[in-house]
């Protein structure tokens, strides 16, 4: 029989984006999977649509509290790996796959190797978003290799790679039980960075296939890269992932960040966007406080 393949997506009022990445599922060529959608608390139309629409297509696991990425998508995986399933692929709900994706994934893996596609942005399919990733450690931040560029083909290799997205990622069992799921100290953003590097140190590998692809709507669910949301946790979150993995490049990574963020901050006072210099310094704060997880509002 086919490996059975729960599909993890995390909805928090994704009302205009489930349909989509539902039905491309469905028409997927694998036919041996369980969609496992946990809301985050919504407070739009989504879950109502989705009881509505997918009841017979997806299991709906409803958290009484945001939860984040990491909470959310650690309840999808306590689900599948309780129910049998052989492999867990974290999904963005943003995002459309192709037919053939899941299985190509699947045939490229086994129970130690974690499989990342070619991810292409939804608005503009032949520019790449992701073909793997890599981490720059003396700036102490990933990077998604391709990111930006029309594919001329020049990803079309497979690769061992040093970090992936959870936009996407498919992920045998055995890897999970042995490193554990997402960091729930994240909640939202270098999460799975984290969960790439505890995957190469136990010894398992991490693998780029070109010709498993989808789409994607960047950043989409969470308002942009200039939303509050996204520049405090990625404040936080940077300092706190590079304070567990990277004290060797401590005065490089820390400068960097100084620098560029005072650029930032210097950059978004002219544009009048002081929320987003709010959000950086309460990221800097509550990383050197402690105060980790959901974001706790005053």
């Amino acid at each position: 029989m086919d490996n059975k393949v729960g599909i993890i997506l995390v909805n928090y009022n994704g009302a205009k984006f489930n349909s989509d990445c539902i039905e491309s599922i469905k028409k997927s060529s694998h036919s041996n999977f369980e969609i496992i959608v946990v809301d985050n608390a919504s407070n739009d139309e989504s879950v109502m649509i989705l009881e509505r629409d997918y009841s017979k297509d997806i299991v709906l696991i409803k958290s009484a509290e945001n939860l984040g990425f990491s909470g959310a998508n650690n309840l999808g995986i306590d689900y599948a790996l309780s129910n049998g399933c052989d492999y867990v692929m974290l999904l963005n709900n943003d995002t459309i796959i192709d037919k053939d994706m899941i299985n190509i994934m699947i045939r490229e893996s086994n129970a130690e190797i974690v499989i990342t596609p070619k991810i292409y942005y939804f608005d503009n399919n032949k520019v790449i978003w992701s073909a793997g990733g890599k981490m720059l450690w003396k700036k102490g931040i990933p990077y998604q290799l391709g990111l930006g560029e029309e594919d001329k083909s020049q990803y079309n290799l497979s690769y061992n790679v040093e970090i992936a997205t959870g936009c996407c990622l498919l992920i045998p069992k055995k890897v999970i039980r042995k490193i554990g799921k997402l960091n729930d100290d994240y909640f939202l953003y270098y999460e799975d960075t984290d969960l790439s590097v505890r995957m190469l140190k136990e010894g398992f590998k991490i693998k780029y296939i070109p010709n498993a692809f989808m789409y994607h709507r960047v950043s989409a669910s969470t308002g942009g890269e200039e939303s509050y949301i996204y520049i405090y946790y990625n404040t936080r979150n940077r300092l706190l992932f590079n304070k567990r993995y990277n004290s060797k490049n401590k005065v490089y990574y820390t400068t960097y960040f100084y620098i560029t963020r005072l650029f930032k901050i210097i950059k978004w006072i002219l544009e009048g966007r002081r929320d987003l210099c709010s959000a950086t310094i309460k990221g800097i704060v509550d990383f050197y406080s402690e105060q980790l997880g959901k974001l706790k509002q005053n």
